[in-house]
């Protein structure tokens, strides 16, 4: 089940489950709750993680960094991002896991 939401202003919301502190940034695909999983290299000290995973998913979606949102969860490892919605298609052809 993937949980992709239409937030108004052409943007859509999505959460994400980060792993930080793993060996490489990868990302797995949705889980059984409606997330997008997420291993980032990065440590979760001081939002290098956070900060890690917004130029992380703006690579990986060709975006600039500006244009994904930390909407939720900066101290969590379930977080609440917001993207441009000209990304749904990308996000709805992400694989299940």
């Amino acid at each position: 089940m993937k949980d992709i939401r239409e937030q108004g202003e052409g943007r859509v919301g999505f959460r994400v489950r980060v792993q930080p502190s793993s060996r490489k940034d990868e990302l797995l695909g949705w889980n059984a709750a409606g997330e997008l999983r997420v291993r980032l290299a990065a440590r979760p000290a001081e939002g290098a993680a956070n900060r890690r995973l917004v130029l992380f998913l703006s690579a990986f979606f060709d975006l600039g960094k500006r244009e994904i949102i930390l909407e939720s969860g900066p101290r969590s490892r379930i977080k609440t991002l917001s993207a441009p919605a000209g990304i749904r298609g990308a996000l709805e052809k992400l694989p299940e896991i």
